[in-house]
């Protein structure tokens, strides 16, 4: 297949459905649950502290969607047509649908 053009509209299809796949390791996933659940308790837990923010950022599928794609969308701007940035972000967008279509049955 080599080099693949695709266009704009699928592009931020893929790399939106990335988005939402990393977001969901973030907030929800038992694979990362461990990991999340131990930053939580370590972080600083008092109200208004960076901690806190932080914590509730982990917590919030909203926030965490909001932050991902803030550090996405440069990355996409720039390098979106890379294929250093787009093979990855298809496999994310391939699990993201898997996930999404799994409890609709075969």
């Amino acid at each position: 297949m080599g080099h693949m053009t695709i266009p704009a509209w699928l592009a931020l299809l893929i790399y939106g459905l990335a988005v939402a796949r990393v977001t969901g390791l973030i907030v929800a996933d038992s694979i990362t649950e461990g990991a999340r659940d131990a930053l939580v308790v370590w972080l600083d837990d008092r109200p208004k502290t960076l901690g806190a923010f932080v914590a509730g950022v982990i917590e919030c599928p909203w926030c965490a969607g909001m932050w991902v794609a803030l550090v996405a969308s440069p990355l996409v701007w720039f390098w979106g047509h890379s294929p250093v940035m787009l093979i990855p972000a298809i496999a994310l967008a391939f699990s993201q649908v898997t996930g999404m279509t799994a409890n609709l049955g075969r």
